[in-house]
């Protein structure tokens, strides 16, 4: 069965709303979540606004740094566009 959303742009539509959602139930500010996985806080600014999407190696650190399993966040993800 063909998904209902554009595969190409998933993480760069999607992704916003999933990782904000995860970082604000971690109770953690975007600096904080920079310093965790070794990048700037612009760059989370940038992944939370999608004006970037993160690779696989990066979203596996964030979802680390989240203390959750990367399959989660990628669960998260297309639930998110399934509902969209």
């Amino acid at each position: 069965m063909k998904p209902k959303f554009d595969e190409d742009n998933l993480a760069k539509t999607f992704m916003p709303a999933v990782l904000r959602r995860y970082r604000d139930a971690a109770g953690l500010s975007q600096r904080q979540l920079a310093d965790r996985v070794g990048i700037t806080k612009s760059y989370v600014s940038s992944l939370e606004l999608g004006y970037r999407a993160p690779n696989l190696n990066l979203l596996i650190k964030i979802a680390r740094s989240l203390e959750v399993r990367p399959g989660e966040l990628l669960d998260a993800l297309v639930d998110e566009a399934e509902k969209n």
